[in-house]
């Protein structure tokens, strides 16, 4: 089989931006490929390998989670591809310590060539060692060109914001300016649906109410419709209006044409978690664009909006994270009055959902689940007693013995070696019985030698075996613990214990338990001690 080279293209946002603005394109795909073709067609070695083409196409360099680059890994790993040409190392990344260790750990494990044209580099001329001071060097000056241009990129962004320019995500309702990518205009599609959420909360509706309503006609969520709008095909999911989604639209106030920008900031180049600020540094802008609702309309719905007592915050107990809809999957919502209770907010944003039955009491959760956590304690004690007995009745093995039995016995045979020996220079002993009982010998010692590795493959098996079943034991320990407990402290226990209760509106609940792989572990482990 033809052997097979990836080509890896990348673009930036910025080299994206720029290439699609026809202002500069010597970063563009499309140039990396003729270069990289040329380079291909003038390697002799290389000009008959099949190409394999990996794009990430207005995706940073400076970390390496990008699709195609980790679906070109995976390749290679897979051995479908033995080398990868880049048009030089930045297309790779810009992060030097990664690129490094690409280029002097992982490829070279994996037995892939790395070839970047304009740096001239080729991994082929390092086997055996790494790429030189040139290369470190190179990446380095990539790496400190990503944190300049970055800077760059923030001071122009900020003079934007202090413009009162839009620079980021375009809010449902709005659309980009068709002339003007940072400047905001009404979508003539939804922006009536956010005057209607507006004017419905002023009228006196619940937000729920208004999204169980907008589901009702079948209106298209904020995420439905950028899918949608981005690719009418693409419907990844079905999602629906919630009181949190309504709540998000009548708590912007961008849709009264004002522009708000520095809400969140990066604290450092590569933060993927960028920390919120305080309100007072924000920078925000009156009458940047035009206004959905007026600022008297804004104001009219935010008093509408019921405001919740904050009590302070409170560990959650176990519950709060283990009951599932059994139809549509959500996790169920709590509530509270006389008791504790779980639903599924589906029924309250759908018509006739087959969730609506969905209503348990905690009490009467807990009143089925408690005594199977009890009898899963029971069975689990006892499988714990079965394998423990079961291992006390194995056979126990001195394996040191076994070894300093072979250990002598190939000694032995090595003494009789010399005694030949000296038989045969003495004369004593004839040159072809000398040979015989030398060739017999060294079929013994092999044979010797040959038993020894087996009784330590079997004492390193016999020894993994007895720290697997340590471990299960300690898991088991673990759950079994609960045991001696018992009030809130056991039904805390049995919280942490479940993976998941789904429950169903014909009372049927079903539990799926963390230690369900425990009993299958109990049973090959007691097959083990047989």
């Amino acid at each position: 089989m033809a052997e097979r080279l990836a080509a890896y293209y990348r673009t930036s946002l910025e080299d994206f931006n720029r290439a699609h603005g026809l202002a500069n394109q010597s970063q563009s795909i499309e140039n990396q490929r003729k270069v990289i073709m040329e380079y291909l067609r003038g390697s002799g070695e290389l000009s008959t390998c099949s190409v394999l083409e990996f794009i990430d196409d207005g995706l940073t360099g400076t970390n390496t989670d990008r699709p195609q680059f980790q679906a070109m890994i995976e390749a290679a790993r897979q051995g479908e591809v033995t080398c990868i040409v880049v048009k030089d190392l930045s297309r790779f990344g810009r992060n030097y310590l990664d690129v490094g260790d690409y280029l002097e750990h992982i490829f070279p494990f994996l037995g892939v060539r790395v070839v970047a044209v304009n740096d001239g580099y080729d991994s082929q001329k390092y086997i055996g060692m790494t790429g030189g001071m040139d290369v470190a060097f190179r990446n380095f000056m990539y790496e400190n060109y990503s944190r300049d241009l970055s800077i760059k990129v923030r001071s122009a962004m900020q003079a934007r914001m202090k413009e009162g320019r839009f620079v980021n995500h375009v809010p449902y309702g709005y659309q980009k300016h068709p002339s003007d990518k940072h400047q905001m205009v009404p979508d003539k599609e939804t922006a009536p649906i956010v005057r209607e959420i507006f004017l419905s909360i002023i009228a006196g509706k619940s937000t729920t109410q208004i999204a169980k309503e907008l589901n009702a006609r079948g209106v298209l969520t904020p995420l439905e419709y950028k899918q949608h709008r981005l690719k009418p095909a693409c419907r990844e999911r079905d999602l629906m209006w919630s009181h949190v989604t309504v709540l998000n639209i009548l708590r912007n106030i961008k849709y009264t044409g004002v522009m708000t920008n520095h809400t969140r900031e990066s604290r450092y180049m590569r933060d993927r978690n960028q920390r919120r600020l305080p309100q007072e540094e924000w920078i925000v802008t009156e009458g940047t664009h035009e206004a959905i609702v007026t600022k008297a309309e804004y104001e009219a719905a935010q008093a509408q909006i019921r405001t919740v007592k904050n009590y302070g915050r409170k560990p959650p107990d176990g519950s709060d994270r283990v009951f599932f809809c059994g139809h549509c999957g959500r996790k169920l919502r709590k509530s509270f009055g006389l008791d504790t209770y779980f639903a599924c907010d589906t029924q309250l944003y759908q018509e006739q959902a087959a969730c609506a039955g969905i209503r348990w009491s905690k009490t009467d959760l807990e009143a089925v689940l408690l005594p199977i956590y009890r009898t899963q304690l029971v069975l689990m004690g006892e499988q714990a007693r079965n394998l423990q007995a079961a291992f006390q009745q194995h056979p126990k093995i001195n394996w040191d013995i076994r070894l300093e039995k072979i250990d002598q016995e190939i000694a032995r045979q090595n003494a009789r070696k010399i005694q030949y020996y000296e038989e045969y220079r003495s004369g004593e002993m004839s040159r072809d019985l000398f040979f015989q009982r030398k060739t017999a010998l060294a079929d013994r010692i092999a044979e010797l030698q040959a038993e020894r590795t087996k009784i330590e493959a079997e004492q390193q098996r016999e020894q993994e075996e007895q720290s697997e079943r340590r471990a299960v034991q300690r898991e088991a320990e673990e759950y079994l613990s609960a045991s001696a407990v018992s009030g809130e402290a056991f039904k805390a226990s049995m919280y942490d214990a479940i993976e998941r209760v789904t429950v169903f509106s014909n009372h049927h609940i079903e539990v799926r338990w963390k230690f369900e792989d425990l009993f299958a572990k109990f049973s090959r482990e007691e097959r083990r001690a047989v």
